[in-house]
């Protein structure tokens, strides 16, 4: 009896993870297709040069956004979620007010800083003094991002991710309506106005999803508010500092790219990386809303949490899997939908970043175990190591090997990342890896390896081995290898979950019904 009730208990939670994952994920896909007509638009409005711009400023506002708010989105997660499951109402609304409080402080606070150190700024991204006015106008957006990111944390920790998922979504809608027109009308000229526009758009809409919770109220002056607000500050260090790291990093890769090249090439980086690594992140949006809760309610114990863990990694690489297979499949023609002609020096350098989202499948959730444990200093220390590889690797493989060499190091740094962390977690807090679906996961490893390789190395030599065009290698070993991940992963999903029994029920009944 207790064995069947354990296998019950893990189909649940298998459909547990795959349900938020869905709903997620398919939030997300919306949000893809907002972003991708918006890039389209917009890569035909301003080019490469202008979507390098774009990335620069935005790339500084994640910065200075990241440093300055303390981590804040994050640790009131926690204890929000806390509050409203153990607390009366009072007590959870004066802390909503302390979380806002403390996200209006840093808000002003990271505004400040960008329209204090703006001519700083401006010369070391750019080696000019001449972009210290936009920075200066730009810093609106940092406190914007700030209130958002609180706004979003106090939705997550009340559990309403339908709300989350909403908003997310009606915010993308709403930076496509308001950008376009404005690159319309004046091209480059417009991007400073674009940025403002699109961040305000997308507070209202947050703001307007969030107070229909809890009616937005801060206590400047109350020094109780403000003292309540400490372990919540203390908490969200590890992850800010982390959160730095890795922006830093980012800034610095884009800007040894412009030093070594242009800022086009800075624009092609970028689409680049959005393609591999943006857009197919839509499979971990439930890690954090989700995931990290559950985790952090069963930390303590071991086998408990590595359950949770190789489950959350077995759902992230059945699902991802294919998606990657597909994209490299159809990279070449996503950048000409997507962008335009101008990008396609981009698509080596995807192809080959795809790498990285494989290892981040099998290390994102297991990542999560020492925030969930509390313990900020191995999370610092094992992102801070990571980036300091990215940072260094990535410009010195474009300066070497351009674009596709700068896609493999991202790869490499995604699998030295999966070795320091199953190794280091391990140790420290005694995490199994599971091999229960190993031979799966070598599988779709193999299938992604494979397309990789005649895509960007081998479709000549096997096309004029064979006496065909390198367009039917590629489509037939593509589409080949695209079949046989989604059956691997079908297979397993449908062996355990009832996701797929659910769903071949609820369509045998619409028949029925007809």
């Amino acid at each position: 009896m207790a064995g069947n009730k354990q296998i019950n208990n893990n189909e649940k939670t298998y459909d547990h993870v795959l349900k938020y994952t869905g709903l997620f994920g398919g939030v997300q896909g919306l949000t893809l297709l907002m972003g991708v007509a918006r890039n389209k638009l917009v890569a035909l409005l301003i080019g490469p040069a202008g979507l390098g711009f774009i990335n620069m400023y935005n790339s500084v506002a994640s910065l200075i956004h990241k440093s300055t708010n303390l981590g804040l989105g994050f640790s009131a997660v926690k204890h929000i979620s806390e509050l409203s499951e153990t607390a009366d109402s009072n007590d959870l609304t004066e802390y909503v007010k302390t979380v806002r409080t403390w996200c209006f402080i840093t808000a002003l606070l990271g505004m400040a800083l960008c329209c204090l150190f703006s001519h700083q700024i401006s010369y070391w991204s750019f080696s000019s003094y001449e972009y210290a006015s936009e920075f200066c106008f730009l810093s609106p957006i940092i406190a914007m991002m700030t209130v958002t990111t609180g706004e979003m944390a106090i939705m997550k920790g009340l559990k309403q991710l339908k709300k989350v998922a909403i908003a997310s979504a009606c915010g993308a809608l709403a930076t496509l309506l308001v950008c376009i027109p404005v690159y319309s009308l004046f091209g480059m000229d417009g991007i400073v106005l674009s940025l403002l526009l699109c961040n305000a758009s997308v507070l209202l809409v947050t703001l307007f999803f969030s107070c229909q919770a809890l009616p937005w109220q801060i206590s400047l002056r109350s020094a109780a508010v403000l003292a309540s607000g400490i372990p919540m500050v203390r908490l969200g260090i590890g992850y800010i500092i982390a959160g730095v790291f890795g922006q830093g990093a980012e800034y610095i890769i884009r800007t040894m790219i412009q030093e070594y090249s242009d800022i086009a090439h800075v624009g092609l980086y970028n689409s680049g990386y959005i393609m591999t690594v943006s857009y197919a992140s839509m499979v971990f949006v439930a890690i954090e809303a989700d995931f990290f809760p559950r985790l952090s309610a069963a930390c303590k114990n071991v086998k408990t949490a590595n359950r949770i863990i190789n489950q959350q990694i077995e759902i992230c690489v059945l699902l991802i899997s294919p998606v990657l297979i597909g994209f490299v499949i159809s990279m070449p023609y996503l950048i000409q939908i997507l962008y335009s002609w101008e990008f396609n020096a981009a698509v080596p350098m995807a192809i080959s970043a795809t790498m990285f989202m494989f290892f981040k499948a099998l290390t994102l959730p297991v990542a999560y175990l020492a925030l969930a444990r509390g313990d900020s200093k191995m999370f610092m220390t094992t992102e801070l190591v990571y980036d300091i590889f990215i940072a260094l690797a990535v410009p010195f493989a474009f300066k070497h090997y351009g674009l596709m060499g700068a896609g493999w190091a991202v790869s490499a740094g995604g699998f030295i990342y999966f070795l320091l962390i199953h190794a280091l977690y391990r140790f420290k807090y005694g995490y199994v890896f599971s091999s229960r679906i190993l031979s799966v996961y070598v599988l779709q490893f193999l299938l992604l390896s494979v397309v990789i390789a005649i895509f960007l190395y081998f479709k000549d030599y096997i096309a004029e081995f064979f006496g065909v065009g390198d367009n039917v290698v590629k489509w037939v070993v593509g589409v080949s290898a695209f079949a046989l991940s989604v059956f691997a992963s079908f297979r397993v999903l449908k062996r355990e979950t009832t996701f797929i029994s659910d769903l071949k029920t609820r369509f045998t009944n619409k028949k029925e019904r007809k």
